[in-house]
Parts: structure tokens; sequence; C-alpha cells
């Protein structure tokens, strides 16, 4: 999906959104976005095993990840 889908559903069911390129297939680690009409605005969350381990208000995404379509919504990660 787009990133405006991914993100109305994931403000809705309280998830986080990635891009499904971004995570590494031999790795339990990887990024993930908490999308917020706070001051924080977007909250890049690093995730390992499941857990967020490290967190950073204001993501800049690149281009590229505002035109992608392989936005995913993961829910019960934060």
């Amino acid at each position: 999906m787009n990133i405006q889908e991914a993100t109305n559903d994931a403000l809705k069911s309280n998830g986080v959104i990635c891009r499904e390129s971004a995570i590494p297939k031999a790795s339990e680690i990887y990024g993930a976005i908490k999308p917020t009409n706070t001051y924080d605005t977007c909250i890049l969350l690093v995730i390992k095993e499941d857990k967020v381990t490290r967190s950073c208000r204001a993501w800049n995404p690149t281009a590229d990840d505002l035109i992608a379509d392989d936005w995913i919504v993961l829910r019960n990660k934060v």
C-alpha cells in the first residue's frame, strides 16, 4: 500500500508503518515509523526481536519513501 493508506491504517489501529523492503530477511533488527499528530512528528523506532530498543523524533523520509507502494502496517509493536 502507499504511505497515505498505511498511515491512516496505523493511526486507526495504533500501529507502526515500515517498508516491507526495509525489513532484512536475515536480521531481527529493522526500523519502523510511528505516525503522530504531535510535536514529536513521526517517530523512528528501532525494533530488535519484536521489541522497540531505541527511538527518535522527526523522521525525514526520502522521495523514494514517499512514492513507494510497499508500506505495511505492524500492530502490537509499541
